[in-house]
């Protein structure tokens, strides 16, 4: 046996084949089953699994021109669910936007990131998870409201490392202090940063606080779903924007991690924008629900048409000023909804 990271499939066992022999798995979770191999000298063989009709051909390590590990993975499948692994693909969301330590990486032959969008979602949903819970515990032992908001929204970025918010910084130094398309797309590019920056970056965290310390006067569980939902929700937008909206500039971040299909957008939305408002339904009403959806919409929407505006297209800069703009704007509708 080869090391599972060598299979397409995560946790699928590859299998040599000797000269004799094949040990072949029927499928994920099943017995493995020996079956005969002619070899025609050559290190070549016949190739038969229970799980498959007919043979494939197969070669010995170190042999011909065939790859060196085979697996019994099933073909790939079309359409809205082609290639779907969603354990591998929730794995490489969360390494790209958290810092967690993630498991199973070495021994995870990764799906593309593009492709791997469409659990964008959940890793938000992972992420809200995490500073929701501390912001319920917290407050279950009677901290002042105002600095377990401040927790909650130290851990979020913690665990991101800044990624959205670098981004929204670079925007708004960007948008405010470029004079043409090549010039902001400069200043964005520039590690420093600036006045509006600065002061973007300012305002948005306070707002954060601010709305998480308003959150506090639900039940905790409430508390959690809400901020959890408006996380996950905000990272579906930002699939939507790199999908349907082309790049600014020919590399940089939104580039190197390529472009989501119209179907992965699709899950991500479908999935974000579900989770999201059955959350906030259960925590609020229906309507608080569909108002917040609306706004992380609206938000996107703005943004879009501001960097299309500015720059002629998105950057990852503008996909984290929308993460971060859009999941404010969803808490404040729940705020608003609790009153």
């Amino acid at each position: 046996f080869e090391p599972p990271q060598a299979s397409r499939g995560l946790g699928q066992l590859c299998v040599m084949i000797p000269r004799a022999f094949a040990a072949v798995s029927s499928g994920p979770g099943k017995s493995f089953k020996r079956r005969r191999i002619s070899s025609n000298g050559k290190g070549e063989g016949r190739f038969m699994s229970g799980s498959w009709q007919g043979s494939r051909k197969c070669t010995m390590a170190g042999h011909g021109n065939a790859p060196e590990t085979m697996n019994d993975l099933p073909p790939a499948r079309n359409g809205l669910f082609r290639g779907f692994r969603p354990l591998a693909e929730v794995l490489v969301s969360l390494r790209f936007l958290t810092r967690l330590p993630i498991p199973f990486v070495r021994r995870l032959d990764p799906p593309p990131l593009a492709q791997s969008m469409r659990f964008f979602p959940v890793a938000g949903i992972v992420i809200g998870l995490i500073a929701g819970g501390l912001l319920a515990l917290a407050q279950t032992f009677e901290f002042p409201s105002l600095f377990s908001a401040v927790l909650a929204a130290a851990l979020s970025i913690i665990l991101t490392g800044a990624l959205h918010e670098d981004g929204l910084a670079d925007v708004a130094d960007g948008f405010g202090g470029g004079k043409s398309r090549e010039h902001r797309l400069e200043i964005m590019r520039d590690s420093r940063i600036g006045t509006y920056g600065t002061l973007a970056l300012v305002l948005a965290v306070l707002a954060k606080i601010s709305l998480l310390e308003a959150l506090q006067s639900l039940q905790p569980l409430e508390s959690i779903i809400l901020i959890a939902t408006a996380a996950g929700f905000s990272r579906a937008l930002v699939v939507d924007l790199l999908w349907a909206t082309k790049p600014a500039r020919s590399d940089g971040l939104s580039v190197l991690a390529g472009r989501p299909s119209r179907n992965g957008a699709l899950v991500a939305l479908l999935l974000g924008g579900g989770l999201a408002f059955a959350g906030a339904a259960y925590a609020l009403s229906p309507e608080a629900a569909a108002f917040a959806i609306i706004a992380g919409g609206v938000t996107l929407a703005a943004i879009r048409a501001l960097a299309m505006r500015m720059i002629g297209g998105q950057t990852g800069d503008v996909c984290g000023a929308v993460q971060v703009l859009s999941e404010i704007a969803m808490l404040a509708v729940y705020v608003v909804m609790i009153g």
